[in-house]
């Protein structure tokens, strides 16, 4: 019995159920060969999820929380100001430093005008001392040479008057200029004791000198240390500004105005859609053939009639088990074997309007090489 006699055979209902599944059959062959050829061409996986970078955004100064500037789910800017804490005390800080460094800078204006005409006035002292103790000691030396002269001439004079030779007012003579080469002995080293003297509160003056220097050295190291305080002051005030430090947005919010912040307790969360990607975990047994740079499929839950893409961007370097908490103990010989996974992070390509937020479960399918 040939086909056209069977169907003539047939009935209307089994004529219908007939045709149905030959349309069926038509229609089934390529799609069941692309969805075979999809599968033995992709590793596939539905162990994936959206993720991104969540940053806890948390105050560098303690203080009350006066203003909150973003709510939750608010989309964010770098550097965009999302919460200010009270300032009025790390403004009085910036305050009290900068009017310390301004009374110290007067002090070593007046510090440098002092050490300045001390340093001219020494200086004219020990020079003027100096000349003083050579022009005395110069007089020194002609009055020795006179006495000497004296002393030597004195016993000759002496013995010439003995013998009535010289009259008695030449003797008188002699014996004036020896008192007075004498006197003149005696004034010549005065003279050297007190040019000596002038000398030595010349060097004195010198130490006082040295003092004001010092003095403005330590003057000047204050200067460094409160300007490195009021920089550090400033720059408490610019922390009470909570800044976000990426585009992206707000994804949680855990204090309120008025509530006091502590350093090292967030303030906000906020995700950088900068910076999204899928996070997916393969079988060890389907990574042959996958590799950095290819391509993927992304199937999102959420959107349904769209394929999103990515590229393969890191490959972990050891199955998810070894960051468990408690690592399997195969050593007591209890095993069964558990296909493990590998973690693969996978970079969003076509997705310029952020719609895929972290946690969308998605099925990833990547190109094998």
């Amino acid at each position: 019995m040939n086909i056209k006699q069977t169907w003539n055979r047939m009935n209307r209902q089994n004529k219908i159920t007939a045709v149905i599944g030959l349309i069926v059959l038509i229609i089934g062959i390529p799609v069941g060969g692309n969805w075979l050829h999809y599968r033995f061409t992709h590793a596939i996986t539905d162990d994936a999820f959206v993720e991104s970078d969540l940053i806890n955004l948390t105050p560098r100064v303690a203080g009350h929380i006066k203003e909150l500037l973003a709510d939750e789910s608010d989309t964010i800017t770098r550097d965009q100001v999302l919460a200010i804490l009270d300032p009025i005390d790390y403004q009085a800080q910036v305050e009290l430093y900068e009017a310390r460094l301004e009374q110290i800078k007067k002090v070593v204006e007046v510090t440098k005008v002092s050490l300045q005409k001390a340093r001219e006035t020494v200086g004219h002292d020990i020079a003027i001392a100096e000349d003083g103790i050579k022009q005395a000691q110069a007089g020194m030396k002609k009055a020795r040479a006179d006495y000497e002269q004296v002393q030597k001439d004195f016993p000759r004079i002496e013995n010439l008057y003995k013998t009535r030779s010289v009259p008695k007012t030449r003797l008188d003579m002699i014996q004036a200029q020896k008192d007075g080469a004498e006197a003149g002995v005696h004034g010549a080293s005065a003279s050297v004791t007190v040019a000596q003297t002038t000398r030595k509160k010349a060097l004195t003056a010198k130490l006082t000198v040295e003092e004001l220097e010092k003095t403005l050295a330590a003057q000047e190291e204050s200067i460094r240390e409160t300007e490195k305080a009021l920089a550090i002051a400033r720059l408490n005030l610019e922390h009470t500004r909570i800044k976000s430090p990426v585009n992206g947005t707000v994804a949680k919010k855990f204090i309120f105005a008025g509530d006091y912040a502590n350093p090292g307790f967030p303030v906000f969360s906020v995700y950088d859609t900068d910076n999204v990607f899928v996070r997916a975990h393969l079988e060890e047994t389907k990574m042959k053939g996958v590799q950095l740079g290819q391509t993927a499929d992304l199937d999102v839950d959420a959107f349904p009639r769209r394929t999103f893409h990515g590229r393969v961007i890191k490959i972990g370097e050891a199955s998810g088990a070894k960051f468990m908490l408690i690592p399997r103990d195969t050593t007591t010989g209890e095993f069964t074997k558990v296909v493990q996974r590998i973690p693969i992070k996978i970079a969003i390509l076509d997705d310029p309007e952020h719609r895929l937020k972290p946690g969308y479960s998605v099925t990833i399918g990547i190109k094998l090489n």
